[in-house]
């Protein structure tokens, strides 16, 4: 009879620390699931965040390089009348384009040119073909568009740590169902088996968290 009793007692006492297991790992499991949720959100909010300012930077591009291109339209206007008027040798029709016409940025290529000329007689780069110039014209445009560039990245960047987060999550509630069912079966073998179903889904779940950027 003792001994019989002895036996509940172990069977009992082995049945707790099954039930105290279960609930320790639904606790981590529910917790894991709140924060990952959490920061799913969070990266998503990240990620359209990113995406409109991207969006306006891609904006801001497309007006710095209508303006870069209207630069260059007009100066080679300016530079083909400029140049007749070099050729004529009408100092007095150079001046007023140096002075009125001409935008002060210009200038530097202006004189770059007329020096190439005096120095040794050769026709200067073609417009279009003057990557120093183009560079400099162009210099607002690239800087925008990098940017917008480097937003939609960062963008595309938050969209996928927000996806692990959710996946992350699924699998957390994968590990409170196998945690959670236990308590519908009687056998303890059973029972072991769902809960340790539930601590590696856990373990694994823990080990893609800790690899990913928190918000």
């Amino acid at each position: 009879m003792s001994a019989q009793r002895s036996s509940e007692n172990r069977i009992q006492r082995g049945d707790r620390l099954i039930e105290v297991f279960a609930v320790v790992l639904l606790a981590v499991a529910t917790l894991g699931s709140a924060w990952c949720g959490y920061q799913a959100t969070r990266w998503n909010g990240e990620e359209a965040d990113r995406a409109r300012q991207a969006t306006d930077a891609r904006v801001e591009a497309s007006r710095q390089f209508g303006l870069s291109t209207q630069k260059v339209a007009y100066d080679s206007t300016i530079v083909a009348q400029y140049a007749e008027a070099y050729e004529a040798g009408n100092e007095r029709l150079m001046s007023f384009y140096r002075t009125v016409l001409i935008r002060p940025d210009f200038l530097p290529v202006i004189e770059r040119w007329q020096q190439d000329v005096a120095a040794d007689g050769t026709a200067p780069t073609n417009l279009l073909q003057d990557d120093q110039y183009l560079t400099a014209q162009f210099a607002e445009y690239n800087s925008a568009d990098a940017h917008a560039n480097a937003l939609n990245i960062e963008s595309q960047e938050a969209s996928e740590i927000g996806d692990d987060y959710v996946l992350t999550t699924l699998l957390l509630a994968s590990a409170l169902f196998f945690a959670g069912v236990t308590t519908s079966f009687r056998m303890r073998i059973p029972r072991l088996l769902l809960l340790v179903c539930a601590a590696l889904t856990i373990a694994y779940a823990t080990a893609r968290v800790v690899t990913l950027d928190v918000s």
